[in-house]
């Protein structure tokens, strides 16, 4: 069986996932798992997502991606 050899692009290349890593746990902290916060504001605007942000239940965000989906196919 082969070792590992610790080349210099080796080192980048797991520096890079260590650090993408790093950034999707520190998003999924921030935001959850519902993409919903992105569509939030305090606009009127149908696409302004959940009210409260406070989750995905009841957010108006899905509806209007559905809806946008449907009128693309048509």
């Amino acid at each position: 069986m082969m070792g590992l050899v610790w080349t210099p692009s080796t080192i980048v290349v797991v520096l890079v996932i260590a650090v993408l890593a790093v950034l999707a746990v520190r998003r999924i902290a921030m935001r959850g798992l519902c993409d919903c916060h992105d569509h939030c504001g305090d606009s009127d605007s149908p696409r302004s997502g959940c009210g409260s942000c406070h989750g995905c239940s009841g957010c108006g965000a899905v509806e209007c991606m559905v809806a946008d989906m449907d009128k693309a196919l048509r």
